[in-house]
């Protein structure tokens, strides 16, 4: 918007102006003596596990979430790389990443009603994060007992790191239908143009999305190999 300011249709400037961003995200790292002993036995050899056990449990986080709280009970997402990449921890150590979902950019309270911060200081982040980990070791019992160092990233913190994960969205934008597949990022400019010849749009905000994935690029780099821009 910035770029082309008084440069585009105004009927664009109005589509990007309502385009949407999701929730935010807390990032927890953690180096730990030892894998986390899970309970579920298929969760031990999961690079990727949710930890998230009914819909009702998931959909009671993301209300509380957007409604500006701390969950009472968070929605994980767990990364477990040095199962299969040994090579990320020193011999016999391991790391983990929690990926909490649906975590306030301004917090206005707790759902549990044990953290009185309202904003994202480090001792707020501490506190919630030692309630995730709680959470997790649930279903890993122990786990508490084998983390060496953790490191925590709020959403404001990741909004500061990369400038488009606007209040912590890791997606770059809601993934609303209203704003997904071939309305990304609005309807009408899902194939990367825009109305100004030779600027194009790209990155995560833009189709197919976010994520671990460089098909934005590569699909605007195959539209303009094939000279079809």
């Amino acid at each position: 918007m910035k770029l082309t300011e008084g440069h585009l249709p105004e009927a664009v400037v109005e589509k990007a102006s309502n385009y949407r961003y999701g929730p935010g995200t807390l990032v927890i790292h953690l180096a730990l003596s030892r894998l986390p002993d899970w309970e579920d036995e298929a969760a031990r050899r999961s690079f990727y596990v949710h930890v998230g056990p009914s819909l009702d449990y998931i959909a009671a986080a993301y209300q509380e979430g957007m409604a500006g709280m701390f969950a009472n009970h968070p929605f994980l997402v767990v990364g477990q790389p040095t199962i299969y990449d040994p090579s990320r921890a020193p011999a016999g150590k391991h790391v983990l990443w929690i990926m909490v979902r649906a975590v306030p950019a301004e917090i206005r309270g707790d759902a549990a009603g044990t953290i009185e911060d309202r904003s994202w200081t480090p001792e707020a982040a501490k506190k919630f994060a030692d309630r995730v980990i709680r959470q997790l070791s649930r279903h890993a019992p122990g786990l508490p007992d084998a983390v060496l160092g953790m490191a925590i990233h709020t959403p404001l913190d990741l909004q500061e790191l990369n400038p488009n994960l606007v209040n912590g969205d890791l997606n770059a934008g809601s993934l609303h239908l209203s704003q997904f597949y071939g309305n990304r990022p609005f309807a009408g400019y899902a194939d990367h143009e825009i109305p100004i010849p030779g600027l194009y749009m790209c990155g995560a905000s833009t189709w197919p999305g976010g994520g671990a994935s460089p098909n934005s690029g590569m699909l605007l780099a195959r539209k303009l190999l094939s000279g079809n821009a």
